[in-house]
């Protein structure tokens, strides 16, 4: 896999309008490769959780611990193919998706952290039997995971609503910066055979990554 990254047109400056917006945007690549990290990080937990479930799994805890991740990592690594690879990243897009997945991923560690809290009432308290940790009152008796393990859930959850929060504002200030500049008549013009060239290698080397099993 190593040596996939020492081909052509790899670069972490990544595309070139979010490099040059500000000294902020040239790490959104950074910021998409601690994500993918977060996100197996999640998956990980979350498939100790489920595990540890038995015959209380339930489908809206798989979705929590499992599919929510999931969608995460493989939303991250076209991201990173954007990015690093291609180069060619639009930042609606990014804005778009980045969006969806901080509020989803927030939601839920709210949902979590509510529901395991001292002062959980009304709606909230029937949730700590599926939301919380083994220990807490009210909470799980025979299935579940250690607080440890939540803990730790909620923590990657939480950094990641926060990461993809920071990437959705840097793709809206990317996107401002362009708006602007074609408000004031400014065209941005790069080689159509350079773009050519470097989407034709970039799809060189995701066929080259995934066939091993990137």
């Amino acid at each position: 896999m190593l040596d996939t990254f020492s081909y052509h047109n790899f670069s972490w400056q990544g595309d070139m309008r979010w490099y040059k917006a500000s000294k902020y945007t040239r790490y959104a690549p950074v910021v998409v490769v601690v994500l993918m990290f977060l996100s197996i990080a999640e998956i990980a937990f979350g498939s100790v959780w489920i595990a540890n479930l038995g015959d209380t799994m339930t489908v809206p805890k798989i979705i929590q611990t499992l599919l929510i991740p999931g969608c995460s990592f493989f939303n991250v690594i076209p991201s990173l193919h954007l990015h690093l690879l291609l180069r060619i990243n639009p930042p609606t897009l990014a804005l778009c998706f980045s969006s969806i997945f901080s509020f989803v991923y927030l939601f839920s560690t709210l949902l979590m952290l509510a529901s395991c809290g001292p002062s959980a009432k009304g709606v909230l308290r029937p949730l700590r039997r599926s939301e919380c940790y083994l220990g807490i009152e009210g909470g799980p008796t025979r299935y579940g995971v250690t607080k440890g393990i939540w803990a730790a859930f909620q923590a990657c959850n939480l950094l990641s609503a926060i990461l993809y929060a920071y990437h959705a504002a840097l793709a809206y200030y990317v996107l401002r910066g362009i708006n602007q500049r074609k408000a004031a008549g400014i065209v941005e013009v790069e080689d159509p055979e350079v773009i050519a060239e470097r989407r034709a290698k970039a799809r060189e080397e995701w066929v080259r990554m995934t066939k091993r099993g990137l």
